[in-house]
């Protein structure tokens, strides 16, 4: 009961209730977005609903249940802030708030972040790349399709979820709890969000069915039990989330994990767009799995991240632009 009143009890208690309230509403809203794209082939509708008919139309159960699970974290998160408010504020203010930095000193980290982010796992696709693991995609890419599939998702992915894990929920932890214990906590929830999806090759009988959408969560929290995913999957996602939130606690800002995060998608999904991994490859699955953010040598890939990112705040960002003591020693 201690752990229920506490700050990280409240936000696991936010999570289990809005993946409760998905696999309950799953099935309304898949029924709704099928009757609405059967609607769409007879019916004359404003473009943004035809457009909005296509995507319900072509979206299968999970993507679904990943929408009511985004909906139904939203909805709640006024009653998870709420909750926090009435728990005892850390007193060191300087664990957790946010300093305003000027302009100048924004772009560098923003900057900065993504070189080091794009770099990191640069250097790992050229490994791939002349050992063999992996070779180039035969298709051509026009421009567009590279901005839309490749920057925006770097740049929203970046700003969205640094904003909601780093900037909320980490610092919802560190008003209550120790620096180590916010580190890892949000670091285990970051990872775990991002791992609430079925297999690939799940199948439900009946999507229509009241506990459809529980089928669907069981099968979202089954894989969690293989060894091989929590090796190059999970641990990696992890450990990228230790690094933003070391890097948002010791420079007290956004800009540098915003930058570090949009940096690692923008080249993990140019390299999905340009090459393709070898399955026959001696590295397959344990070095590298599906992508470069499964497997051992993204791991690895990250710890040289994390040591660029510590050489560049300490002896670069805090010492140069950063006038006020360190935040975390």
């Amino acid at each position: 009961m201690r752990f229920l009143k506490s700050e990280a009890g409240a936000i696991i208690l936010w999570l289990a209730a809005a993946l409760f309230l998905a696999a309950l509403f799953t099935p309304h809203l898949y029924e709704a977005g099928k009757n609405l794209a059967e609607n769409a082939k007879t019916t004359a509708y404003p473009g943004w609903i035809e457009s909005i008919a296509g995507s319900a139309d072509r979206a299968k159960l999970d993507r679904y249940f990943s929408r009511c699970l985004l909906v139904s974290a939203l909805a709640l998160l006024p009653f998870l802030i709420r909750r926090v408010r009435r728990i005892p504020k850390n007193e060191d203010r300087a664990l957790y708030a946010l300093r305003k930095l000027t302009w100048s000193q924004r772009c560098i980290h923003l900057s900065s972040g993504l070189i080091i982010g794009a770099a990191s796992l640069g250097a790992l696709a050229l490994v791939l790349h002349f050992t063999g693991a992996s070779e180039p995609s035969e298709k051509a890419m026009p421009l567009s399709k590279f901005i839309s599939k490749a920057v925006i998702p770097a740049l929203g992915a970046g700003i969205i979820e640094e904003l909601l894990f780093r900037g909320l929920l980490l610092g919802l932890w560190l008003r209550a709890c120790s620096m180590w214990s916010a580190w890892l906590g949000s670091s285990l929830m970051f990872s775990f969000v991002h791992f609430l999806k079925p297999p690939a090759n799940t199948i439900i009988a009946d999507p229509n069915s009241w506990h459809s959408g529980f089928e669907i969560l069981g099968g979202t929290l089954g894989h969690f039990a293989h060894p091989l995913f929590f090796v190059t999957d999970f641990a990696t996602l992890a450990a990228l989330g230790l690094l933003l939130a070391w890097c948002r606690t010791r420079t007290a800002s956004l800009w540098l994990p915003i930058g570090i995060h949009a940096g690692l998608v923008f080249a993990l999904k140019t390299f999905s767009l340009t090459q393709q991994l070898n399955p026959e490859s001696p590295l397959h699955p344990w070095f590298i799995g599906s992508d470069l953010k499964s497997g051992i040598l993204p791991l690895i890939a990250l710890g040289l991240c994390f040591g660029l990112c510590i050489a560049l705040v300490r002896l670069v960002l805090i010492r140069r632009h950063d006038k006020t003591p360190n935040l975390a020693k």
